[in-house]
């Protein structure tokens, strides 16, 4: 009888366990490039347990560029997509149905980056000249906005084809004369470029009359409408991810590293400061990290859409929302 009672005991046990580990919603999220420091944020929520205490079982991806995350968020592959803002507009002019949920890189990263001597002070400069850069990156999607605000025709401009590990190589060689970064990696191109006598120049999109919003995370609209609750414990746990990292960022590399041993921990360092400090905007600090405005958002939507040439312009009320994420005003560690 006594091991009747075990057996039937462990049984119960096991079955509960069981019926918890079922509860969990299932939710792939995809980034928008190969996890480098500026995602370390996202492994926080997995390490320290957020995700999971939201009741989520979260599947995290590698992204091929913001154009592609948003095709994947668009056609229900994934959830959520930390994606480019500017991407997902000219993907909602199209028949898309997403929506941005909470923004992450408040001020838009995209950069041009070349080298001193290769004659390219200024965007105008880029006529005639070659870029190196993927083909979904995000930079490259909206490069014909850059282009039309900064007077230059971007039909002369020759695009070479690369994946993200050539770029960098392929600039300091010379066999393309510019290629296209998030700012976040300028340590990366700085250390490589140092090693062989070399110096980088840097054109950011938003120095140059692209001061838009960047990346945040968005899910479809399906999902908004018939799982709120899911979206809502997704932006809580995520955020609440982000937060703990930026007051404790070295702690949060170290959690990064781990999971990612082969990147360099003084680099992945310096990518993520970067990222930090376009998370932290005036209005971060005022509303709460992830949080968006309207005027900001009609400033973003109106430039993409008129200097995309877009098919159609979206309403500002269908691009993005804040009803769903938490109120968090970390304050940033050393």
């Amino acid at each position: 009888m006594k091991r009747t009672f075990i057996a039937l005991a462990i049984f119960l046990l096991y079955a509960a366990g069981a019926g918890s580990a079922s509860a969990m919603d299932k939710v792939k999220f995809a980034l928008d490039w190969i996890p480098y420091g500026k995602h370390a944020m996202y492994y926080v929520s997995i390490d320290k347990g957020f995700w999971k205490e939201a009741g989520l079982d979260v599947q995290m991806t590698r992204g091929f560029g913001s154009g592609d995350t948003v095709k994947r968020i668009a056609s229900g592959t994934d959830d959520f997509g930390f994606a480019s803002v500017g991407n997902m507009i000219a993907a909602l002019s199209r028949g898309a149905d997403l929506k941005m949920v909470g923004m992450v890189h408040d001020k838009t990263l995209e950069t041009l980056a070349t080298l001193v001597g290769n004659k390219i002070t200024k965007p105008a400069d880029i006529e005639g000249k070659t870029i190196g850069s993927p083909e979904a990156n995000a930079a490259r999607v909206i490069f014909p906005a850059f282009a039309n605000i900064n007077k230059f025709d971007n039909k002369k401009v020759k695009w070479i084809n690369m994946t993200v590990p050539a770029t960098v190589p392929s600039l300091l060689a010379g066999r393309v004369d510019a290629i296209l970064i998030f700012y976040t990696e300028k340590p990366t191109l700085d250390a490589a470029a140092q090693k062989v006598g070399k110096k980088p120049l840097y054109l950011l999109f938003a120095d140059h009359g692209m001061a838009t919003y960047g990346n945040g995370l968005m899910v479809s609209g399906d999902t908004l409408k018939n799982k709120p609750d899911l979206v809502k414990r997704f932006l809580a746990a995520t955020y609440k991810g982000i937060a703990w990292s930026v007051e404790n960022p070295q702690e949060a590399v170290d959690i990064f590293i781990k999971h990612n041993p082969a990147i360099s921990p003084d680099l992945a360092r310096k990518h993520f400061d970067i990222a930090v400090d376009s998370l932290l905007s005036e209005n971060a600090l005022k509303e709460g990290i992830g949080h968006m405005t309207k005027p900001r958002m009609v400033f973003t939507n109106d430039l993409i859409t008129t200097h995309m040439k877009l098919p159609k312009k979206t309403a500002v009320e269908a691009v993005y929302t804040n009803e769903y994420l938490p109120k968090l005003f970390p304050k940033r560690g050393k």
